[in-house]
C-alpha cells in the first residue's frame, strides 16, 4: 500500500506498505519509482490498459476497417490485446506517457526505448 496516512500503515491488516513523503504526484511517482528500484524492471507499454495481458503487434491491414479515419491517417503501428481486442497506437497520449516514462527510467531524451 502507497499512502501518506501514516495510521494506516500502522493497520494489522496492512501487511507490505511505503509511507510516500512528497506531496505532488510528479514527485511521488519519482519518489516510489526510485524507492521500490522499479527502473530496472519496467517494461511500458507492453501490457493491455484493461486487461494486464501482454499486447501484440498488429498489421495495420488487419484492424483499419475498425479504426477512426484520422487514426487509420496518422499512425502506421498498432497493438492489440487477444483477451479484449482492444487496439492501441502510438497517439499523443503514448507520446506524452514515453516522455514520462523515459524520465523515470532515466533514458536520454530522444532515444527510443521501445
Amino acid at each position: 500500500m502507497l499512502t501518506r496516512d501514516r495510521e494506516l500503515l500502522k493497520r494489522r491488516g496492512i501487511t507490505h506498505g511505503c509511507y510516500v513523503h512528497a506531496l505532488h504526484s510528479a514527485q511521488q511517482l519519482r519518489e516510489i519509482f526510485d524507492r521500490l528500484d522499479l527502473a530496472r524492471s519496467a517494461r511500458p507499454f507492453t501490457l493491455c490498459l484493461n486487461c494486464n495481458v501482454p499486447l501484440r503487434g498488429i498489421d495495420k491491414a488487419q484492424i483499419a476497417a475498425a479504426l477512426p479515419p484520422s487514426v487509420r491517417e496518422r499512425y502506421q503501428r498498432f497493438s492489440t490485446c487477444d483477451v479484449c481486442r482492444g487496439v492501441f497506437w502510438e497517439g499523443s497520449h503514448w507520446e506524452r506517457m514515453r516522455a514520462l516514462v523515459d524520465g523515470l527510467c532515466g533514458a536520454p531524451s530522444g532515444v527510443d526505448s521501445r
